[in-house]
Protein backbone atom coordinates (compact mmCIF):
# COMPACT_ATOMS: atom_id res chain seq x y z
CA UNK A 1 0.00 0.00 0.00
CA UNK A 2 1.50 3.31 -1.08
CA UNK A 3 1.45 6.70 0.55
CA UNK A 4 -1.42 7.92 -1.62
CA UNK A 5 -3.72 5.22 -0.27
CA UNK A 6 -2.86 6.17 3.31
CA UNK A 7 -3.50 9.83 2.54
CA UNK A 8 -6.85 8.97 0.97
CA UNK A 9 -7.94 6.90 3.99
CA UNK A 10 -6.77 9.63 6.39
CA UNK A 11 -8.67 12.30 4.44
CA UNK A 12 -11.76 10.12 3.95
CA UNK A 13 -12.12 9.31 7.66
CA UNK A 14 -10.09 12.07 9.31
CA UNK A 15 -11.76 15.15 7.86
CA UNK A 16 -15.35 14.15 8.79
CA UNK A 17 -14.09 13.09 12.23
CA UNK A 18 -12.33 16.40 12.87
CA UNK A 19 -15.28 18.41 11.57
CA UNK A 20 -17.67 16.39 13.72
CA UNK A 21 -15.54 16.96 16.82
CA UNK A 22 -15.35 20.70 16.18
CA UNK A 23 -19.08 20.94 15.48
CA UNK A 24 -19.88 19.01 18.66
CA UNK A 25 -17.64 21.32 20.70
CA UNK A 26 -19.46 24.39 19.40
CA UNK A 27 -22.82 22.79 20.25
CA UNK A 28 -21.82 21.82 23.80
CA UNK A 29 -21.71 18.09 23.05
CA UNK A 30 -18.95 15.51 23.65
CA UNK A 31 -16.37 16.10 20.86
CA UNK A 32 -14.64 12.72 21.25
CA UNK A 33 -17.86 10.73 20.92
CA UNK A 34 -19.22 12.74 17.98
CA UNK A 35 -15.82 12.81 16.25
CA UNK A 36 -15.46 9.04 16.46
CA UNK A 37 -19.06 8.58 15.35
CA UNK A 38 -18.82 10.91 12.36
CA UNK A 39 -15.51 9.51 11.05
CA UNK A 40 -16.95 6.22 9.70
CA UNK A 41 -20.48 7.60 9.27
CA UNK A 42 -20.29 11.12 7.74
CA UNK A 43 -24.10 11.44 7.52
CA UNK A 44 -24.01 11.92 11.32
CA UNK A 45 -22.66 15.41 10.58
CA UNK A 46 -26.09 16.38 9.24
CA UNK A 47 -27.71 15.36 12.51
CA UNK A 48 -25.17 17.36 14.47
CA UNK A 49 -25.41 20.36 12.13
CA UNK A 50 -29.18 20.77 12.60
CA UNK A 51 -29.22 19.93 16.31
CA UNK A 52 -29.62 22.93 18.59
CA UNK A 53 -27.45 23.09 21.71
CA UNK A 54 -28.99 22.03 25.01
CA UNK A 55 -27.46 24.86 27.02
CA UNK A 56 -25.64 28.16 26.43
CA UNK A 57 -22.14 27.65 24.98
CA UNK A 58 -19.87 30.66 25.67
CA UNK A 59 -18.65 32.15 22.43
CA UNK A 60 -21.11 30.20 20.28
CA UNK A 61 -24.70 30.17 21.62
CA UNK A 62 -26.64 32.03 24.32
CA UNK A 63 -30.05 31.45 25.89
CA UNK A 64 -32.78 34.09 25.70
CA UNK A 65 -34.02 35.26 29.09
CA UNK A 66 -37.47 35.98 27.69
CA UNK A 67 -38.49 32.94 25.65
CA UNK A 68 -35.77 30.44 26.69
CA UNK A 69 -34.66 29.56 23.15
CA UNK A 70 -31.00 29.26 22.17
CA UNK A 71 -29.63 31.58 19.48
CA UNK A 72 -26.18 32.35 18.00
CA UNK A 73 -23.79 34.37 20.15
CA UNK A 74 -23.10 36.96 17.42
CA UNK A 75 -26.71 38.13 17.22
CA UNK A 76 -27.57 41.14 19.38
CA UNK A 77 -31.18 40.10 19.92
CA UNK A 78 -33.09 36.84 20.02
CA UNK A 79 -34.05 35.68 16.54
CA UNK A 80 -37.30 34.17 17.84
CA UNK A 81 -38.83 36.87 20.07
CA UNK A 82 -36.62 39.92 19.28
CA UNK A 83 -35.58 40.61 22.88
CA UNK A 84 -32.21 42.46 22.91
CA UNK A 85 -29.29 40.94 24.81
CA UNK A 86 -28.13 42.90 27.86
Amino acid sequence: MGITEYLFVAAFFGLPGLFGAWLARTRGKNPLLWGLLSAPFPFVLLILWYQKPDRPVPGHFRKCQSCGSTYPWKMESCKYCGTPHH
